[in-house]
């Protein structure tokens, strides 16, 4: 099975009864606290797999978080494996809302 899901098409993932096209490693989280810091989610997500890179997105202005985020893995079988354990669960007292984050190439 060469460390893909099994059972789970590798452009479509179901959640709570919808199915969602993946397009890259990359999880999209939202509903962050703006307490979470960019250590806390890379703890928090690091049990399913390599991360490659995790940002918190901030105002320009302010500097401050805006309550999103994006964790990017090193292959598209451990951002899946992250949705699924990590989509409504809880991180520094709120529920995290994910999806797979668009790919500005998505493939045909």
């Amino acid at each position: 099975m060469a460390g893909r899901l099994f059972g789970i098409a590798p452009h479509l993932l179901r959640i709570d009864g919808f199915f969602h096209r993946c397009f890259s490693s990359t999880v999209f989280v939202s509903r962050l606290s703006f307490y979470t810091t960019e250590e806390k989610l890379r703890d928090s997500f690091s049990p399913f797999g390599n991360i490659k890179t995790v940002r918190l997105i901030k105002d320009p202005q302010t500097h401050r978080p805006k309550g999103f985020g994006f964790v990017e893995f090193h292959s598209e079988n451990d951002a899946l494996r992250a949705l699924k354990a990590m989509n409504y669960k809880m991180i520094d007292g709120r529920l995290l809302i994910l999806e797979m984050a668009k790919s500005d190439n998505p493939t045909t």
